[in-house]
């Protein structure tokens, strides 16, 4: 019977390396981001995002809404994943890395497919509520505190078989460390706790970098 393999640093190089097809601009985004110092550590593994261009694809969404955009990476991935109808909707509470994100938007041709929204993600998310938007596929990426919010307002913005995917969910390891008990590591405890037991959706938590929860809503 196969068990879960345990990721040693070999193994995270030799998924890095082969993993991961090499790209010039996502590379050059993935730099430029390193140049701002620890707050790069927000972005997301590149080996993620092609993850979510091709579930993108695969899932035929039209319309998806991203919760947490930093330096743009993930939402480049996505809209890349999109028709040429399609349309990204993202929100971030801060215009600071905006310029940048758009930089390269620009730089991959997929401007035209993103709308980006600053605001706090909660009540964005209970705006297009009230509008009665819906979205295919909604990604998040934001504050871990908020993270039990951000799923239940998601729900309410899908249709059946819609589907959610949610970054750090295994947050460094820490949260299978029982001595790490601040609140974004309880929230995402919370979190993935409460989604094994929820009967509305679907789910699989993969080991992907940092963990990601693939949720589709029945």
């Amino acid at each position: 019977m196969s068990t879960q393999l345990e990721i040693n640093s070999d193994l995270i190089k030799y998924l890095q390396d082969v993993g991961y097809r090499k790209d010039s601009v996502v590379d050059e985004l993935e730099t430029e981001t390193k140049e701002l110092g620890k707050v790069a550590q927000m972005q997301i593994a590149k080996e993620q995002g092609q993850f979510l261009e091709i579930i993108v694809k695969i899932s035929n969404a039209k319309s998806c809404l991203e919760v947490g955009r930093f330096t743009g990476l993930s939402t480049l991935f996505m809209a890349r994943g999109l028709p040429t109808d399609g349309k990204i909707m993202t929100i971030d509470n801060s215009d600071e890395f905006l310029p940048l994100a758009k930089k390269y938007w620009d730089k991959a041709g997929v401007a035209s497919k993103i709308e980006s929204i600053i605001g706090s993600g909660a009540e964005v998310m209970q705006s297009l509520i009230d509008r009665q938007h819906s979205f295919d596929l909604i990604f998040i990426d934001a504050d871990k505190n908020n993270y039990p919010n951000y799923y239940e307002l998601s729900l309410l913005l899908l249709p059946s078989n819609g589907i959610i995917i949610i970054d750090n969910m295994l947050w460094h390891g820490d949260v299978a460390d029982v001595s790490k008990n601040d609140s974004q590591t309880k929230k995402i405890r919370e979190l993935s706790v409460k989604i094994n037991q929820d009967e509305r959706v679907e789910f699989s938590l993969l080991p992907l970098s940092d963990g990601l929860s693939f949720i589709r809503k029945k």
